[in-house]
């Protein structure tokens, strides 16, 4: 038949022939021999079938490649080879391992040709399974020495992070290249051996390899990418003094790291080199130049660079938005971001996930909120980024169904199992006062961090779980992960919540004995705060005074809240004294130290108090409180009657406080910092905002349903007990978290046992 089909070709005095035979042959020219070939009845012929899939393929026209490729009846490793190697360079590296596979289960033995295109795919898909079995293959079938399947062996096992394996295919080189062993030194570098990746390097030269751009290159990026950021540096420079010039590669990896360590004067000298070399309009070196200056605080050589640029990218406006507000510029770059929108800038996810994060970090929740919504109606699909950047907005304002609709989202991405996603997710889901759903999205995270580890117990300690708390650093352990300092807060966090003063004592002295690790100033502020609520006030005093350094704010407010409660004014104003040299611009320390006046009925001191604020221009943080109703998220202020349903909801506490009188119940006015008369004390109670906020939820929702509030200050004694009445009166759960724990009530009762 292929003689026949050979024959017939040779007489035929048309384009088809040279067609056929040309690699260089249009889309439509190809359609056409494929249509001659199956009039003539040689489309059968294997020679003829795989020069036309080979075409076909090179134009990406893949369903029909597969198409010619099925009709061969005895197809070659030739084949299979021309589309293999297509599919990879496309990047379509699914499809080539799927099509290996169907090579494989027809019995054919790859070639040299195959096997490193092959490997390539397991490497750009991070396959190790797959590309140790394309190994295994190798081995069989006499392919493993030879050179160039050996050096795709080697890039595979650098892609996956098995350096071990890398270095063990390298020894075995009967003749190291460059490429392989620049591959390999990159490797080390990117996995932060600084040891290996140098001594390899040295070692080049005595194998008769002179390193090459590539090799500097890879090994300055790989020490940046991996955090070795001096590394990165000092290659840098060792790079320019032995004569090598660093190109648009070396200067984009090199700056970034220089940012990090805030080495300006070096970045401005690498600015300067950009210059005299004509880098500046590059689109990479003019991304990480603004990258540079952001991260060494210079806003206004960040916008030069940015305005100087003739040719603007996505990537540069991406790294101005984020330089900008890494900078405190919030502001300036959500202008910028619109202002790129409004002029038809193709903004793409990263965008989108660099101004979420910029909003979520800048206390900017409500707007993250929006600004999601916003990317999803513009058809921009979040990744496994955009995330972790949004549930900390809809955590910070108990958004709990827009954090539902992103962890939706990740479900049906594949991405919900990525431990920061899934970390993200275990944080929301505890601040919005789901911790058993916390805990079921903290099981199925795949391979645990020491972030997620961290997150499930600072939600139970939020939620004043200390025995679940407990059991999780005992299984932390268990697993081999180390703890660190956030672990301990944690823990020592949650043993303050019930005044596990033992416990907290246990955890507290085996940080440096058992795991090498010094408590810092949280730790010992941990342990004022469980002192001091168990009324040890003396003993959490002499212990500030004995601390191995100087207490900071954390540690003087721990005592000075501890003495609000237990009203001492002694050592609250001892406490108080130290933080207004501390924090002079803290208006807290003053109202708390106010607090301790007024429930010694000391109202001259709080007079004084007052008017040393005033004089300083210091005002009282107004209490707020955020609810979710309806996926909309409602901001109540205390005192504020502007809310449009503030009526109804006046009316509401209303007949709430004369139910409840009714049950005995009369209103805590010790803490209402003015001396004024008890009927006045009770209406400045009822403008506190997390009560407003709880009936807003009880006029809009359905009788049962329960209600998530979240208060920027500390619950009051007295809205704590009214919202306890509330749970019972109403039939209703209710969430609150203030800004030291959750309180769940339910049936006129708080999970907090009254102790916080």
């Amino acid at each position: 038949m292929r003689n026949r089909g050979i024959h017939l070709f040779e007489n035929l005095n048309s384009p088809v022939l040279n067609c056929i035979n040309s690699a260089t042959a249009s889309l439509s020219q190809t359609r056409q021999a494929h249509a001659y070939i199956l009039k003539t009845g040689v489309s059968n012929d294997t020679h003829f079938a795989t020069k036309l899939l080979s075409l076909y393929a090179n134009h990406g026209c893949f369903a029909d490649a597969n198409l010619v490729l099925s009709s061969i009846p005895d197809p070659s490793v030739f084949s299979f080879s021309s589309l293999i190697y297509a599919l990879t360079k496309f990047n379509l590296l699914g499809q080539s391992l799927l099509v290996f596979s169907r090579m494989a289960s027809l019995g054919l033995a790859p070639d040299s040709r195959v096997l490193p295109n092959i490997t390539k795919a397991c490497a750009g898909l991070s396959s190790l399974k797959s590309g140790q079995q394309v190994h295994g293959i190798a081995n069989v079938s006499g392919f493993s020495l030879d050179v160039i399947v050996q050096s795709s062996l080697i890039h595979m096992y650098v892609k996956c992070g098995q350096m071990d394996d890398a270095r063990k295919v390298f020894d075995r080189l009967p003749q190291p290249d460059v490429v392989a062993c620049s591959a390999l030194v990159a490797g080390y570098a990117r996995q932060g051996c600084v040891e290996k990746a140098h001594e390899l390097f040295n070692e080049m030269r005595g194998l008769g390899l002179e390193p090459n751009l590539v090799s500097w290159n890879g090994v300055i990026a790989g020490f940046n990418h991996s955090g070795r950021h001096y590394e990165a540096a000092v290659m840098f420079k060792k790079m320019h003094l032995e004569g090598f010039n660093p190109d648009e590669g070396s200067v984009s990896s090199v700056l970034p790291a220089l940012g990090d360590l805030e080495m300006l004067d070096t970045g401005i000298q690498v600015h300067g080199y950009v210059i005299v070399q004509g880098l500046g309009q590059d689109k990479c070196v003019v991304t990480a130049l603004i990258d540079m200056y952001a991260k060494c605080a210079c806003t206004l050589e960040l916008s030069r660079v940015f305005d100087e640029m003739e040719d603007r990218d996505i990537g540069a406006c991406n790294a101005l938005i984020t330089g900008l507000s890494r900078n405190g510029l919030f502001g300036n770059a959500l202008e910028l971001f619109r202002q790129f929108k409004d002029q038809g800038m193709e903004l793409n996810v990263v965008s989108w996930t660099s101004m979420i994060a910029s909003c979520s970090q800048n206390g900017k929740d409500i707007e993250a909120l929006e600004l999601f919504r916003e990317m999803q109606f513009e058809g921009m699909k979040p990744n496994s980024v955009t995330i972790p950047c949004i549930l900390p907005a809809c955590a910070n304002t108990a958004a709990l169904m827009h954090g539902k609709a992103a962890h939706c989202f990740s479900l049906r991405s594949g991405i919900s199992n990525d431990v920061y996603v899934g970390s993200a997710l275990v944080d929301m889901y505890a601040k919005c006062g789901k911790i058993q759903i916390s805990r079921l999205c903290f099981d199925n995270i795949p391979i645990k961090n020491l972030v997620c580890w961290n997150a499930i117990m600072r939600g139970y300690a939020m939620h004043g779980k200390v025995n679940e708390a407990m059991e999780i650093f005992h299984m932390m352990l268990k697993s081999r992960q180390k703890p660190d300092c956030i672990s301990f807060t944690c823990i020592l966090s949650a043993c303050s919540q019930v005044g596990l003063m033992d416990q907290g004592w246990v955890y507290f002295n085996s940080m440096s004995r058992d795991h090498g690790i010094e408590p810092k100033v949280e730790h010992y502020a941990c342990m004022i705060t469980l002192m001091g609520r168990a009324g040890k006030l003396e003993e959490a005093y002499t212990m500030i005074k004995q601390m191995p350094f100087q207490p900071d704010g954390c540690v003087w407010g721990a005592l000075l809240s501890s003495c609000r409660v237990h009203k001492n004014v002694i050592l609250g104003e001892a406490a108080a004294k130290k933080l207004f040299k501390l924090e002079p611009k803290n208006p807290g320390n003053y109202i708390l130290l106010s607090n301790i006046y007024a429930s010694k009925a000391m109202w001259a001191e709080v007079d004084t108090l007052r008017d040393t604020m005033k004089s300083m221009g210091l005002r009282k943080n107004p209490g707020c409180s955020w609810i979710e109703i309806k996926n909309k998220v409602h901001m109540l202020l205390a005192g504020d009657k502007s809310h449009p349903q503030m009526t109804q909801i006046m009316g509401k506490l209303n007949k709430l406080s004369m139910e409840m009188k009714k049950s005995g119940y009369f209103p805590n006015t010790d803490f209402v910092l003015h001396d004024v008369e008890e009927q006045d004390k009770e209406q400045i109670l009822c403008g506190h905002s997390e009560k407003l906020a709880v009936v807003l939820g009880l006029l809009n929702t359905l009788p049962g349903t329960s209600l998530q509030v979240i208060k920027n200050l500390r619950i009051c004694d007295d809205c704590h007990a009214v919202i306890k009445y509330i749970s019972r009166f109403e039939g209703r759960e209710i969430f609150v978290r203030d800004t030291n724990r959750f309180h769940h009530f339910k049936d006129g009762v708080c999970s907090c046992g009254d102790y916080w």
